[in-house]
Order: C-alpha cells, then sequence, then structure tokens
C-alpha cells in the first residue's frame, strides 16, 4: 500500500491527477472514501466537521488532512461532485453531512452497509470489519482493535498525524475499496452467468 500523507491541496491534486489516469483507463472505476470527524459528538451550535478524508484507488491512499489544509482544492470539489467514477464507503450518511460542512459533496456515494451483510454474522449491526473479515480476510476482524475513544479524539490535533493513526486511516480506506471492488465482481460474475449461459457446462481442459 503506498499512502500519501498531506494537508497541502497540491500535493490532493496531484494524487487526483494520478489516479485519474488510472481510474479512466480501468473498466470499473471505483474510489474507496472514509472521513474521520473532529469531535467524537457534536451539537447543533458546534457540529462534527471533516478532520481527515481518505480516498483509495487501488493500493493508492490519500490521507487528507483537511482540517489543517493550506487552501482549499477546487480539485477535490469537482473530483467527489462528478458522476466519473463510483465512490464506496461504508455507513456513509455523516460522512455525507460532515462533508457538506466543508462545501464538498459526493454525488455518486454507495454504502456497502446497505448492499451486504455477512449472512453467518449474527450482528444486528455489522461494521466495516465484519464485512472486510468475511470477504477480504480475517486478520480485518482485528482492524480496530487498539483504537478507541482516546485514538479517535485526535483527528484534528495540529499535524502530524501520529503513525499510529495514519495506519488506521490508510486501512480504512484500503478495506473500503477492497471489499466494494469484491463485491462488484462477484456482482459482475453472477450476471455474467444468466447473460451467457450454455445448455453444457463443462472445464476448459
Amino acid at each position: 500500500m503506498k499512502v500519501l500523507y498531506t494537508n497541502a491541496a497540491s500535493s490532493v491534486e496531484a494524487w487526483i491527477t494520478n489516479s485519474e489516469s488510472s481510474l479512466d483507463s480501468s473498466a470499473r472505476k471505483i474510489v474507496g472514501v472514509d472521513v474521520e470527524y473532529d469531535k467524537l459528538n457534536g451539537s447543533y451550535f458546534s457540529p462534527k466537521k471533516a478532520a481527515v478524508i481518505q480516498l483509495c484507488v487501488g493500493t493508492d491512499v490519500l490521507v487528507y488532512h483537511i482540517c489543517h489544509a493550506d487552501e482549499r482544492s477546487e480539485k477535490l470539489y469537482e473530483f467527489l461532485y462528478g458522476y466519473r467514477y463510483t465512490f464506496a464507503g461504508f455507513c456513509v450518511a455523516e460522512d455525507r453531512t460532515v462533508l457538506s460542512r466543508s462545501k464538498y459533496y459526493i454525488h455518486n456515494f454507495k454504502d456497502i452497509q446497505a448492499i451486504w451483510r455477512d449472512p453467518d454474522n449474527k450482528k444486528r449491526l455489522q461494521g466495516l470489519k465484519d464485512v472486510a473479515g468475511a470477504i477480504i480476510d480475517p486478520i480485518y476482524l482485528e482492524m480496530k482493535d487498539g483504537f478507541g475513544r482516546k485514538e479517535h479524539m485526535m483527528w484534528a490535533d495540529p499535524p502530524p498525524l501520529p503513525p499510529k493513526h495514519l495506519e488506521y486511516a490508510a486501512r480504512d480506506a484500503y478495506a473500503t475499496y477492497e471489499v466494494y471492488r469484491r463485491l462488484d465482481v462477484f456482482e459482475r460474475g453472477f450476471f455474467s452467468l444468466f447473460k451467457h449461459s450454455e445448455k453444457k457446462r463443462g472445464r476448459d481442459w
């Protein structure tokens, strides 16, 4: 995994330019998205705001410390706002609201939590770790271990973020991307069976 951590708009825009080149040459134009907040609990007078935005394309991850950004990125706005790409997140309603407070909007935003759940997991509400653990690898069931309320209260601290936070942020973004990518492959594979159905099936060797 290649991770870029920055609060500079110019670095964000360079990352987006490289990612667009990769996405435009790909059949499936998927971007993983996650957002970390500046506080655990917001209120009417002091609502939550975006502290960190994570984007993932393939194994390239951007960790953007947006609450300490040197300037606003219009290229990021255009990247998120358009319909050229599919943005995938997990439990995206609050992320969408929090991003809007920074005047960033994602239109083509897919919510993995509303698309798939592990049928063998009896938890009423499944988190990203549950889904990633079922689809990618069981090791992802431990991806949130050791990262609690204390750590989540530090996202808005002055840069740089601690290595533990960078690892957490990058892993979340990559897991989101990879889960959705695999679900997309599974779905297209199922449809392909019906589209190209044959009376006789067998091995190709």
